[in-house]
């Protein structure tokens, strides 16, 4: 699996387009059939994935999620938590996963399967 990360606009589409996968093939959703899974923070706007969730994005070719615990810390403690959730979240899946981190259109690999 590739976890593709990168913030809002730094060409993770793109990228994933790069490898042969057009929009019929990415989804919002982890229960699709899509080989690319997009969003995984709004996924996880619904709170945190089930151990079969989990194991089925992990199972996914490409995972695509925005960084979003960079920057000012939210005084809301509920949207702490989701950012917590989506740091750990990628966390989780990048144990296994070749980690892809788009900079300005540039994909930079920070760890190889």
């Amino acid at each position: 699996m590739i976890l593709v990360l990168g913030g809002i606009a730094s060409g993770k589409r793109t990228y994933v387009a790069s490898l042969g996968y057009d929009e019929s093939q990415m989804s919002g959703s982890v229960g699709s059939d899509a080989p690319v899974l997009c969003d995984l923070q709004d996924v996880l706007r619904g709170g945190p994935l089930s151990h079969e969730e989990l194991e089925a994005a992990a199972r996914k070719d490409v995972v695509v999620c925005c960084e979003v615990g960079q920057g000012v810390v939210p005084l809301d403690p509920q949207e702490r938590a989701w950012r917590e959730l989506v740091g750990r979240t990628c966390a989780q899946l990048a144990r296994h996963a070749r980690v892809v981190r788009m900079v300005c259109g540039i994909p930079v690999v920070i760890k190889e399967a």
